[in-house]
């Protein structure tokens, strides 16, 4: 580590937390004004919002994948078992209290009168079907992402209908974990309607699905059958699809969207704008990131385009040394973000405040290392992105860098859909840099970060990619897979005591060997920022995700109705 980085780094992240309270403190009293002012939530409205695109999954969040289908969709529709507070403690929702008698037993006591949308009971059997369910389908991936709150249960059973009880055949402190996120284990389904969930969800969330027109919209409306209806003051909510941030910004200026975020962030300037015509506005950090995937198939073709060179811990070591973190940070959001500084949130419990773990940016370094691998005239490949404006205002300025390394990389852009199938066969591509999220706790992106390494690390098994793992009993002289194998084992070591403060010295030997390896440099952490319209109250950010309070829906009222 560059312990010169570390300070500046530290201290542009301590000042923008700095000034992000002190905005946060402002926003909420101006609320709490506007809120005395108005007398208090009204009922009615409906709030206009967009996104980025339908959903690429359907409505089944059992086989889903995808964050934006989670945030977009499935969380309106589907309550989960627990929710999480401002610290992302885990707080009761579909499940009323949580007991944990030992190191590998969960009781949940299912909350009383609770309802699907169909009007069956969310009771303990209702969780048992869909855990079952879980357990046994694959995602659209063919992976199980959504099983981790369950992937090391021995058994688990429904012990009467108000509790249900998991026990895992070892300690593993994330389990909870699963159940808060989403994608994750603890959207339930209405069973009656599994089969059907992709077009048709029926949940027990606090929006009930009317209608969906691809391209064009979804629409909820309020379900008067809702465990928690004085939390909800909307009548109903529309999802514009509009897969253009300008264009969608725009139709908020016009008036016609009630909530968005504007490309690029909202600085300071903008946020006076905004707020002297009325707006209200937050900001914070989000808990998505950019990160860094290697094509390590020694099988991949090596030709003109040698698609697995950072097979080579030197090509590794120098796509990150070509990285200056901060200027991306200042391209893409104009300082607004954070460079990343581990393979984790920056915001994480699990990284200490001043450490950095990606030594900074140094183009003669990184000329040094690809000389050392073998690629002094450098390199040409393929570089894969997602296609939303929001994923490329950071993939196209690493590309810029990477270039300015003598990584000629070729950028290709897709939707999830696309590019995820791509990378998963590991074959044509060298380098990808795509987004994931997970406010929680580390080991959900962790765990399945190494495991993917390993499923896609000879390429496509003849049952398809993630049916076969690379084993180092098959494999004995790869190096790089003994040494993902082993940082992975670290990672399992992390996760194993059920307390946070047990669990950080772990986490930091994980975060050393990816100093060591760089299997997967993450890049930056995303700006969180929210612009409402003036007649829109309680509009308040979840500080440790960047997301507005009740997903934009819940808990937030209408002054002009």
């Amino acid at each position: 580590m560059q312990q010169q980085d570390a300070d500046q780094q530290a201290m542009q992240q301590q000042q923008q937390e700095q000034q992000a309270a002190v905005a946060q403190a402002e926003q909420q009293e101006q609320q709490q004004q506007a809120a005395q002012a108005t007398g208090g939530p009204r009922r009615g409205g409906t709030l206009q919002h967009s996104w980025f695109e339908d959903p690429q999954g359907g409505f089944d969040p059992h086989i889903g994948i995808t964050g934006g289908d989670a945030l977009g969709y499935w969380v309106h529709i589907y309550d989960r078992l627990l929710g999480f507070d401002d610290q992302a403690r885990v707080i009761p929702m579909l499940a009323s209290a949580i007991e944990i008698p030992d190191d590998v037993t969960y009781l949940f006591t299912m909350r009383e009168g609770a309802i699907f949308q169909d009007g069956a009971p969310v009771d303990a059997n209702a969780v048992q079907l869909n855990m079952e369910r879980i357990r046994d389908v694959k995602d659209l991936a063919g992976g199980t992402r959504n099983r981790g709150g369950i992937q090391y249960a021995d058994f688990f059973e429904a012990t009467d209908d108000a509790t249900w009880k998991l026990v895992n055949g070892e300690p593993f402190g994330p389990t909870l974990a699963f159940f808060q996120q989403f994608p994750g284990t603890g959207l339930l389904i209405s069973p009656e309607h599994f089969d059907t969930a992709v077009t048709n969800p029926v949940g027990a969330g606090h929006l009930k699905h009317v209608v969906h027109e691809p391209g064009e919209r979804w629409v909820g409306e309020r379900w008067d059958g809702y465990w928690d209806n004085d939390n909800v003051h909307l009548d109903g909510f529309v999802q514009n699809i509009i897969p253009d941030q300008n264009t969608a910004w725009n139709a908020f200026l016009n008036g016609d969207i009630d909530i968005d975020a504007p490309t690029g962030g909202v600085n300071s300037d903008l946020q006076a704008e905004l707020e002297a015509d009325g707006m209200k506005v937050i900001r914070g950090t989000a808990q998505t990131w950019t990160q860094t995937w290697f094509n390590l198939n020694p099988n991949a073709p090596t030709g003109d385009l040698p698609f697995n060179a950072f097979r080579d811990p030197r090509m590794r070591h120098a796509y990150n040394r070509a990285l200056d973190r901060q200027a991306i940070n200042e391209v893409a959001w104009e300082g607004l973000g954070a460079p990343s500084r581990a393979p984790v949130s920056v915001e994480s419990w699990a990284l200490a405040k001043d450490a950095n773990y990606y030594p900074g940016h140094d183009l003669q370094v990184a000329h040094e290392l690809m000389d050392a691998a073998g690629y002094g005239d450098g390199i040409e490949g393929i570089h894969l992105s997602y296609i939303a404006e929001f994923q490329t205002v950071v993939t196209e300025p690493v590309n810029s860098q990477m270039r300015n390394a003598g990584m000629e990389m070729e950028y290709i852009k897709g939707t999830e859909a696309e590019i995820i199938p791509r990378l998963l066969a590991t074959q044509d591509w060298t380098i990808g840099t795509l987004s994931w999220e997970s406010p929680f706790d580390p080991d959900p992106v962790l765990r399945p970060s190494f495991e993917g390494l390993q499923n896609w690390m000879y390429g496509s098994p003849e049952g398809g990619p993630r049916t076969g793992r690379a084993s180092t009993a098959d494999y004995p002289n790869d190096q790089v897979l003994a040494n993902l194998n082993a940082t992975e084992q670290l990672v399992w070591d992390a996760a194993v005591p059920a307390s946070q403060d047990d669990r950080v010295p772990l986490y930091e030997k994980v975060w050393e060997a990816e100093e060591e390896h760089m299997w997967f440099p993450y890049i930056a952490q995303w700006p969180a920022n929210w612009v409402a319209q003036p007649h829109v109250e309680n509009f308040e950010i979840i500080p440790f995700f960047g997301f507005p309070k009740g997903m934009s829906f819940k808990g937030i009222w209408f002054n002009n109705v």
